[in-house]
């Protein structure tokens, strides 16, 4: 099995992992999602909404549970520094 590394999760690479997922093929990979925040991917545009009703959940564009039920591994609090290919 191939993997597929992405390095960051906010909206692009939420989304990659969202479109790559639909695709019949993406059971032919591994995708790990690093990502230096400790939760993950949020929508940033609508942060300001946060502090209204302090619900962090509400901002999120998918719950952890969404990652590993499409075979998608994220690591969050951690810095990619390089990747040894």
């Amino acid at each position: 099995m191939q993997s597929i590394i992405v390095v960051g999760n906010v909206m692009v690479g939420y989304k990659f992992c969202e479109k790559f997922a639909a695709q019949s093929r993406s059971k032919d990979f591994k995708i790990i999602v690093f990502r230096e925040e400790t939760r993950p991917a949020y929508d940033r545009v609508h942060l300001s909404e946060f502090f209204e009703n302090q619900d962090a959940k509400a901002l999120e564009l998918a719950p952890s549970e969404w990652y590993s039920e499409n075979n998608i591994d994220l690591i969050v609090d951690e810095r990619v520094a390089d990747i040894d290919r």
